[in-house]
C-alpha cells in the first residue's frame, strides 16, 4: 500500500506516512460480506495504493492521488489502465479472429465481454455495432453507434458507420449529411482517420450519391476511394448496384 498524500510505499499496519507524516486512511470497503464474513473488498487503485478513486463518467474512475485512470462498473472491481488496455486488446484480438471466419455470433459474444472491461471505448463500442449490423440487429447496432458518438463525438468514423447504417435500411437522404460530416471531419484533419476507413468513407458516401441519382458526385467519390486504396471487389459491387462500369 503507498501514501494517499506522497505516494511512498507505507509499512504494514501504519498509522502515519514515515516519508510525509500524513495519517493514513482506510480505504473504503464495498460489496457485501462472504459466507466467513471476509467478502469485503477494498476500492484500491491498483497503481499506488490509494483508496481514493473518484468516478467521472459512468464505469470510469480516476486515482485523485496518483491519477491513473480506470475502468469498471463498480469500484470494487476496477482495473488499472494497463491491465485493462491488456484485457480488451486480447478480447479485439480473440475476436478479430472469429471476424475472418465469418462467425459473427461468436464475435459478438466475445466483444460483449469487453463491456465488463471498457463499457465506454469508442473502438469497442464500434466494433460491436458493425457485427450487429451484420447480424440485422439493427436497434442494437444503432445503440453502439450512438453511445459512440457520445463518447466520442470528434471520431468520424461513428458518424460513417451511423450512416451506412441508414444506407443498409435504404435511407440514403439520411445517411447523406452524416457522410457529408464524416467527410469534412476528415479532410479538416487527415490524421482523424486511417487512409483504409477514410477510403471507406469515401466509397460508400459515393455509393450513397449514385442511390440518390447523382452520378457525377457518385463518380468523382468512387474514384477519391479508389485512389486511397479502397476494395476492388466492393467499387466493382458498388458500379454493378448503380449501373456504372467506368471504374
Amino acid at each position: 500500500m503507498y501514501c494517499a498524500s506522497c505516494g511512498s510505499p507505507l509499512p504494514e499496519k501504519a498509522a502515519f506516512c514515515p516519508t510525509c507524516g500524513a495519517k493514513v486512511q482506510a480505504p473504503p470497503q464495498t460489496g457485501s460480506a462472504g459466507p466467513n464474513g471476509n467478502g469485503l473488498r477494498p476500492a484500491l487503485c491498483t497503481f499506488c495504493g490509494s483508496g481514493s478513486l473518484k468516478k467521472v463518467r459512468k464505469g470510469e474512475y480516476v486515482c485523485e492521488s496518483c491519477g491513473r485512470r480506470f475502468f469498471a462498473d463498480d469500484p470494487a472491481d476496477v482495473l488499472s489502465e494497463n491491465e485493462s488496455e491488456a484485457e480488451l486488446l486480447a478480447i479485439l484480438a480473440e475476436a478479430e479472429e472469429y471476424m475472418e471466419k465469418g462467425d459473427y455470433r461468436s464475435e459478438l459474444r466475445v466483444l460483449s465481454r469487453g463491456l465488463t472491461v471498457a463499457p465506454e471505448d469508442t473502438t469497442l463500442l464500434l466494433r460491436l455495432g458493425r457485427v450487429c449490423n451484420r447480424l440485422a440487429m439493427v436497434q442494437e447496432a444503432m445503440e453502439y453507434y450512438r453511445r459512440a458518438e457520445k463518447n466520442d463525438p470528434d471520431d468520424p468514423i461513428v458518424y460513417s458507420n451511423v450512416a451506412s447504417l441508414y444506407q443498409k435500411q435504404g435511407q440514403h437522404a439520411e445517411a447523406k449529411p452524416l457522410y457529408e460530416k464524416a467527410i469534412r471531419m476528415i479532410e479538416a484533419d487527415p490524421m482523424a482517420a486511417s487512409v483504409g476507413d477514410a477510403a471507406v468513407v469515401y466509397g460508400n458516401y459515393g455509393w450513397c450519391l449514385g442511390k440518390l441519382g447523382d452520378k457525377a458526385g457518385a463518380k468523382k467519390y468512387l474514384a477519391r476511394a479508389k485512389e486511397m486504396g479502397y476494395s476492388r471487389n466492393s467499387l466493382d459491387y458498388i458500379c454493378r448496384d448503380l449501373g456504372m462500369w467506368w471504374i
